[in-house]
């Protein structure tokens, strides 16, 4: 009698378990970007016009425009009230909403350099693994001047920022390594 009760009540919970609706995989309903995703890949002078022309407003909206030699970025604001759709250059020029230049980007000041040494770089002319080593070491300085070292097939570059009491000199190697 006993196996009769115990057959029934394994026969019941497996018929519960068999009940239960279809699950389904699909969890998501929009890509797993997010604006603040998208802000971070773009290049350092376009994050810096956002951040002078909206400050700490929400972030609701990057869209890349144009072409693949000429992007746009427009993005887009939690108050478009106050803070209309702003459109950027990739030099960080502000643009009209017909994309006429409305407040050109401000040339990046280089230091002269000797020897071996290049100037006239940008952070946009960087290699990625030293922009990032830039942004980890001093994400809120500003770069005075940036100046490219090579010894041999070696090539560095010499990071000097606008407040060097609290931002030293940084040696940064091309693969993104800080020489001491």
């Amino acid at each position: 009698m006993k196996t009769h009760y115990l057959l029934y009540l394994v026969l019941a919970a497996l018929l519960c378990g068999c009940a239960q609706e279809e699950q389904t995989t699909e969890y998501y309903q929009r890509p797993l970007t997010s604006p603040g995703g998208k802000f971070a890949l773009l290049p350092p002078a376009v994050q810096n016009t956002v951040r002078v022309e909206a400050g700490m407003t929400e972030l609701v909206s990057v869209e890349r425009l144009g072409t693949q030699e000429s992007p746009i970025y427009a993005f887009g604001f939690s108050n478009p009230d106050i803070y209309p759709t702003l459109y950027v250059a990739p030099d960080g020029s502000v643009l009209r909403p017909d994309l006429t230049v409305a407040v050109g980007a401000s040339e990046d000041s280089i230091a002269e350099s000797t020897g071996s040494g290049m100037s006239n770089i940008k952070m946009d002319d960087l290699p990625l693994p030293v922009v990032v080593t830039i942004r980890q070491q001093a994400p809120t300085a500003e770069v005075d001047s940036i100046t490219r070292l090579t010894s041999g097939p070696a090539v560095f570059y010499s990071v000097v920022f606008k407040d060097p009491l609290h931002h030293p000199r940084l040696l940064i190697r091309d693969n993104g390594n800080v020489m001491r």
